[in-house]
């Protein structure tokens, strides 16, 4: 009896604001960027900085400042589908992908399976799932939305470059990605095959189609 009176006592002198914040629920943590704005078509916006697109083999509109790392959003640039084909048949053991064709048309693979992915097709990739994606003709004026969901910031910095240089063999990254940053993309992000044959599918798909 005496414990459960010293226990209410206890409770009645704490102050009403104090309890109210003890039973509330916690704080969310506040978004690194928690202004909206408004990215042009000609804009990107890699870790919350916008600057000109103009010569980027593709845009970040939506980048992780911007969403304290839950959220990663690219788009098409002028560059973007100047030349056929696309990466190797990856896995991102962090992030589910998310696919979107805005326009136009464009190859992609999950597993085995190659398919054309048609204006208004959305393509779900959790992670773990190897696949990848193919620009099926040179100059598509077609435009893919790619989703991360989340980012970690070190493969923003990988896109960030690869908008910058294009595709990259293993030298040109061990050129311009330090080690220790290169190491962790790789352990999070691995190449399990190669990249679409562009040819190959189009007839095969064509022919079944």
């Amino acid at each position: 009896m005496k414990r459960r009176n010293f226990i209410t006592t206890a409770l009645l002198s704490i102050p009403a604001f104090s309890l109210a914040n003890l039973l509330s629920e916690p704080k969310k943590k506040k978004l690194q960027n928690e202004k909206p704005y408004h990215l042009k078509s000609n804009e990107s916006r890699f870790f919350g900085k916008t600057a000109s697109a103009e010569n980027l083999h593709g845009r970040c509109i939506v980048s992780s400042a911007d969403t304290d790392s839950q959220l990663y959003i690219s788009s098409a640039s002028k560059l973007t589908n100047a030349e056929i084909g696309g990466p190797a048949l990856h896995i991102h053991h962090q992030s589910d992908e998310i696919f979107f064709v805005a326009s136009g048309e464009f190859l992609f693979q999950i597993n085995d399976d190659v398919f054309f992915g048609n204006e208004g097709d959305t393509v779900f990739v959790p992670k773990g799932v190897p696949h990848t994606f193919a620009n099926p003709v040179a100059g598509n004026p077609g435009n893919l939305v790619i989703i991360h969901q989340p980012i970690n910031e070190n493969l923003e910095k990988f896109y960030e470059l690869f908008c910058k240089i294009g595709y990259m063999n293993e030298k040109i990254l061990q050129e311009n990605i330090s080690p220790e940053l290169l190491q962790d993309i790789m352990k999070n992000n691995v190449y399990v095959g190669p990249p679409i044959d562009v040819e190959s599918a189009m007839k095969n798909l064509t022919i079944n189609h």
